[in-house]
């Protein structure tokens, strides 16, 4: 997990400008928070806050009387604002008792998503909601049709993601679309928005010249396969 945060950390700086899909995510992960019905005045604790794409959604609609948001970078939590901490989501250090625990687009960089979800729905207080987003298989996927082998990260299959949550949880499956003007365009932006498009890889020159082209060749589109779950608890 190291790793994972040295490079959020690096791109804290960058992140806002280089992530208008996590944007529209978070907008709609806190519209479905919102139909649940969430107390006004909620305890919220949030995981991977990042710069705050999804406090920031929420803020119109939702003044809670504590919020906890937390991200496993500490130069991303102090540009969320409020307060923030930095903190492991795989390991959360809070106490049972929130109305609200929610994350947006960081479950999937977590190893035990199962895990996870257990111990997050393990702080939410009775009656109170778990609200997550996370990207699943097909993410990436022409990034990694364009390399002709497994790059990039690698996603929990929907089906699997899906059964990390109760049958009582409102789930909702969709894909976005990011068009890039270029393939160095695409690389560059993954970078800025602490994403490894190599998976911890580097590929060799031939082969990152050879990806590049295709992807240009096939029209610079990036999808993004999503998953939200809101769950009663």
């Amino acid at each position: 997990m190291s790793r994972i945060a040295d490079r959020f950390g690096r791109a804290a700086g960058t992140y806002d400008r280089a992530t208008p899909v996590q944007q529209q995510i978070a907008a709609r992960l806190a519209k479905r928070v919102l139909e649940a019905g969430p107390p006004a005045a909620a305890r919220v604790a949030e995981f991977g806050c990042g710069t705050g794409h999804l406090g920031r959604a929420l803020a119109p609609s939702l003044q809670p009387a504590l919020w906890i948001a937390t991200d496993i970078a500490p130069r991303m939590a102090a540009k969320a604002g409020g307060l923030a901490a930095a903190m492991d989501a795989s390991r959360p250090a809070l106490k049972p008792g929130f109305d609200l625990v929610c994350s947006s687009l960081t479950l999937q960089w977590i190893g035990d998503g199962e895990g996870a979800v257990a111990k997050w729905r393990g702080l939410v207080a009775p009656g109170g909601l778990l609200a997550v987003a996370t990207l699943t298989a097909g993410t990436f996927a022409e990034w990694r049709q364009a390399v002709g082998h497994e790059a990039g990260p690698a996603f929990p299959a929907e089906d699997e993601a899906r059964g990390w949550f109760s049958p009582s949880a409102r789930i909702e499956r969709f894909t976005l679309a990011e068009h890039h003007p270029s393939a160095l365009h695409f690389l560059r932006a993954a970078k800025a928005a602490g994403i490894d498009a190599g998976g911890g890889r580097a590929l060799p020159a031939g082969t990152m010249r050879r990806a590049m082209r295709a992807l240009e060749a096939a029209g610079g589109s990036i999808s993004y396969r999503v998953l939200i779950a809101v769950e009663p608890v």
